[in-house]
């Protein structure tokens, strides 16, 4: 079951939530090696704020996580116009009705393979039903050289903001999705 939590439910996912921080740490620092802060053991970053809208994979609010995903307003601060603008060829969409999905994270021990392409249509799925129930009409995002394809082909009408570009070892390509009930 993937949750939904909104500042309002928030305080009924305090163990999800900690262990959500846990595993991005584990696996975009420890294991992808990014060059992202860290404190206590977690990952938490400027965007984690109380407007954030996470969506999180386990049975219950105490089960083990075994994915995540965060929905940030793109007319506030977000990471496509703060950070990865060169990945746009014009400016990257923003208002009330756009949201940006950031951090997709399949718990650490997830295999690579079906596993995570199982656990990222599931996770599509949810950003889907999220926008509609919240009215966000586009959703955008980065994608990595593994993930773009999948992304693209999910189901909604999604198209690259931009050519990909080379970031370290992976090529990243800016991607915007349009929600509808379609």
């Amino acid at each position: 079951m993937i949750h939904i939590i909104t500042a309002e439910n928030r305080r009924h996912y305090h163990h999800a939530l900690m262990e959500m921080h846990r595993q991005r740490k584990e696996v975009f620092i420890d294991q992808m090696k990014w060059r992202l802060e860290e404190s206590a053991g977690i990952e938490i970053d400027a965007y984690d704020c109380p407007e954030a809208i996470y969506l999180i994979e386990a049975a219950t609010p105490r089960s083990p996580v075994t994915g995540s995903a965060r929905l940030l307003r793109t007319d506030r601060p977000h990471l496509l116009g703060d950070h990865f603008r060169h990945l746009c060829d014009g400016p990257p969409p923003a208002g009330e009705e756009v949201w940006e999905a950031t951090r997709f994270c399949p718990a650490p021990d997830t295999p690579d393979g079906e596993a995570r392409h199982s656990l990222l249509a599931r996770m599509i799925a949810a950003i889907m039903e999220t926008a509609l129930i919240f009215g966000i009409e586009r959703v955008t995002f980065v994608a990595s050289a593994a993930l773009a394809p999948l992304a693209l082909k999910a189901g909604w009408d999604a198209e690259p903001l931009g050519a990909p570009k080379r970031a370290g070892r992976d090529r990243l390509t800016a991607v915007v999705a349009a929600i509808d009930q379609r």
